[in-house]
């Protein structure tokens, strides 16, 4: 299990001179940018909004021309499926700072229930970087598209389009880049996060009681049967099918 050793803050610094740490060490960037050099000749430029994991006992120095501000911490018995640095894009939400800078206020108050809290904080934190560290190499915009879908997608008004409204590129390459770094299109992701938002209502659909119209409009379908049809499509089951399959009825 995971435990957070240590957590601390850098206000405007210029220079972390060399040192290494027994735990890996993640370094979370809050303002600024700089360069950190480690002992094999590696060298990591970030910027505000990013995170470097430092493996243990891996001698590295941190340097910036203008300075930086950043939230660190010492964490053991963290085993990710990495073992060199890296260098990780927190998301459009900033969920990942959000989720350090808890660490770091919880770390250091004396409230009931203190060691509680850090160990769900350090789980969730933990959970965050694997699930993060699966589009580690994703460019920026590609980022910014899937969560515009993620944010959008209940809004049966909403469509790809708006996408390419909001990020200043061409949407030829826009679609082009999402399927060569997600394996498919803009509007199948679209449609696969609907559905998958669909399989997790209709599993639980005798304790929330929806119909099955109600459902397809909280996934952004209006018309129940253009809804059945895509449901059918990407699972290879109806609604109703998926039910049974699952111990669920519908009405």
């Amino acid at each position: 299990m995971a435990v957070i050793n240590y957590t601390g803050k850098n206000l405007r610094t210029y220079e972390v001179s060399r040192h290494k740490h027994d735990f890996w060490e993640f370094i979370y960037c809050t303002g600024g940018d700089g360069v950190i050099t480690f002992e094999d000749g590696k060298v990591i430029k970030y910027t505000q909004y990013q995170m470097v994991m430092v493996p243990p006992s891996m001698y590295h120095e941190n340097q910036s021309q203008k300075g930086f501000k950043n939230i660190h911490m010492n964490v053991s018995g963290w085993t990710p499926p990495f073992k060199t640095a890296q260098l990780l894009d927190d998301n459009a939400h900033r969920d990942l700072m959000t989720v350090m800078n808890m660490c770091y206020r919880y770390f250091n108050t004396d409230i009931r229930e203190q060691p509680k809290l850090m160990i769900s904080l350090t789980e969730l934190l933990e959970n965050m970087i694997a699930a993060f560290s699966v589009n580690m190499g994703s460019s920026q915009h590609v980022e910014n598209m899937a969560n515009i879908i993620i944010d959008g997608f209940s809004d049966p008004n909403f469509s790809v389009d708006e996408i390419y409204r909001e990020i200043p590129l061409s949407k030829d390459y826009l679609r082009r880049q999402f399927i060569k770094e997600r394996g498919i299109s803009p509007l199948q992701f679209l449609n696969q996060t609907r559905i998958n938002y669909a399989q997790k209502l209709l599993l639980s659909k005798n304790i929330n009681n929806y119909k099955i119209y109600e459902i397809a409009e909280m996934c952004g379908f209006l018309d129940q049967l253009y809804f059945s049809r895509v449901f059918k499509k990407t699972t290879g089951l109806s609604p109703k099918a998926y039910c049974e399959r699952h111990g669920e009825t519908l009405e």
